[in-house]
């Protein structure tokens, strides 16, 4: 049996590996040649992406990639956070530094935004989860002569391969974070861009996940050791869009709706969401704040963004800068000891999206709603893993309410579900089996859209069966659902306050 090999680039807000993945049969193998930190830098009061340090990186892991595995592959494919984006002027070269979706200065452009094209105008077109940090609002924010001189706008995964290949096209399931694509049509929405008066000219050609752009530039073919003639795959360049591609689920054709599943990417950000054949573009679902982004094979993840394990990390940095440098499990051990806090945050509010301190924030928000608050780490992090929870469960009855689909099972996947205590509690909160793995969702999706258009496998139903047959699965039964059922009023109650 002929192995096939591929090389796969996950980029997270946090930090980035590179794997090589060995397709053998129906079983796929990870091969981490290559782990770095997502580089980002302060200048001048502004939170940028050193993307050329983050570049460099992609070279050192494809250099790592042929010591350990040899000089032919049959793709290359890089998939990354959404949203944020790259300038390039008409010879190719990056007019600076990219924002960091963090960064303040699209603070109050949602309400600029809305004194152009209401709120309902702007979802009907492109069904996004209205987001400070989208796209769209950080291109307002943007002086015009800088968008006048550009020649392309290229989001991340983009413009990492566009320095690989020499090629910039768009991918769209990367291009539908943006709030400016029509996820019916599946391309930019012109209708948007002409409203925004953002020059036509910087957005580039559409293409579908998936698609070869072309092949290593001679230069880093020179420079990394490897076959220049190795494709370079437009892959489901959002994470999400990979990791929803690894899930390990199976359509029911006897089932009169079209998914009894919902899945959780869990990671820095909570993605919980379905996969839909159409978008839903409804009232609910914009006063839900839920999303339609684009996905593989003609799919729609239709889903709701959540702050995610970011507070949890950010408290982790806060306490190791302060006075002790805890591990991750030291912390979820500490929050299972302390047990069910019976207090909780609203981890939408504006406060707990930037960094800082974390701590301060979950104890002044317990105190502004006139909750329980203590100041140890196990209580704080109980409060933050439980909110997350409570989360997930009111997200699951959302989708329910508007979707007209009865979720029996959810699947998780990403780093997230390493923590076992917020497993638990999820199925707990949501009533529902949970069913954890892959971890490393995305690196997986992306290898998987790779091997599907190498055709080394049939489709993404096939792709999922063998994801099924290669990873360890964990099934969490729902225990004590008590406990959220009885506060779920009070917890609703503290979002309203």
């Amino acid at each position: 049996m002929i192995e096939k090999k591929f090389i796969g680039f996950d980029i997270g807000a946090e930090s980035g590996r590179c794997v090589v993945g060995i397709l053998n049969g129906d079983k796929i193998s990870l091969n981490e040649v290559h782990r770095f930190e997502t580089h980002s830098i302060k200048y001048e009061n502004k939170l940028l992406w050193d993307i050329h340090a983050i570049y460099e990186e992609i070279i050192k892991g494809l250099i790592n990639a042929r010591k350990n595995f040899g000089d032919e592959f049959e793709s290359i494919g890089i998939d990354t956070w959404g949203v944020d984006y790259v300038l390039v002027d008409s010879c190719g070269k990056i007019t600076g530094l990219p924002y960091h979706y963090r960064d303040s200065r699209t603070d109050g452009m949602i309400e600029q935004a809305f004194n152009i094209l209401s709120k309902e105008k702007i979802y009907s077109k492109a069904g996004i989860q209205f987001a400070q940090f989208n796209t769209l609002f950080q291109l307002l924010s943007e002086k015009p002569d800088l968008l006048r001189a550009a020649d392309k706008m290229l989001l991340i995964p983009d413009l990492l391969n566009f320095l690989l290949t020499g090629i910039g096209k768009a991918e769209l399931t990367i291009a539908s974070t943006t709030s400016l694509v029509d996820p019916v049509s599946r391309n930019w929405s012109k209708y948007l861009i002409d409203k925004f008066e953002l020059p036509e000219k910087i957005f580039p050609g559409m293409v579908e996940p998936g698609t070869v752009l072309g092949t290593l530039l001679n230069s880093v073919a020179v420079e990394t050791g490897l076959n220049k003639n190795i494709p370079v795959i437009a892959c489901t360049g959002h994470d999400t869009a990979s990791a929803v591609v690894s899930i390990p689920a199976y359509k029911n054709s006897h089932s009169k709706q079209e998914v009894d599943w919902a899945f959780l990417s869990s990671g820095t950000w909570s993605l919980v969401g379905i996969e839909l054949k159409q978008p839903v573009f409804t009232y609910e679902a914009m006063e839900k704040n839920f999303t339609n982004e684009v996905g593989y094979g003609n799919t729609i993840r239709f889903l709701k963004n959540i702050i995610g394990l970011w507070p949890v990390q950010e408290c982790k940095r806060y306490w190791k800068e302060d006075s002790k440098d805890y591990s991750y499990p030291e912390l979820a051990s500490k929050a299972e000891q302390n047990g069910y806090a019976k207090a909780w945050v609203d981890l939408n509010d504006p406060r707990f999206l930037k960094p800082e301190d974390m701590p301060k924030k979950i104890t002044s928000y317990l105190k502004e709603t006139g909750q329980e608050y203590r100041s140890e780490p196990g209580f704080i992090i109980r409060v933050i893993l439980e909110s997350l929870a409570f989360s997930y469960k009111e997200a699951i009855n959302e989708i329910e309410s508007i979707t007209s689909n009865k979720i029996k099972k959810l699947h998780a996947v990403g780093g997230g579900i390493k923590n076992e205590l917020l497993t638990q509690l999820t199925a707990n909160a949501t009533g529902v089996d949970v069913i954890a793995g892959p971890v490393e969702g995305a690196i997986i999706g992306n290898i998987g859209v790779q091997a599907i258009a190498s055709k080394a496998i049939k489709d993404v139903n096939e792709w999922r069966q063998t994801v099924s047959s290669s990873f360890e699965l964990k099934l969490y039964n729902p225990k004590d659902t008590a406990y959220f059922s009885e506060n779920e009023l009070k917890y609703k109650s503290v979002l309203r306050t």
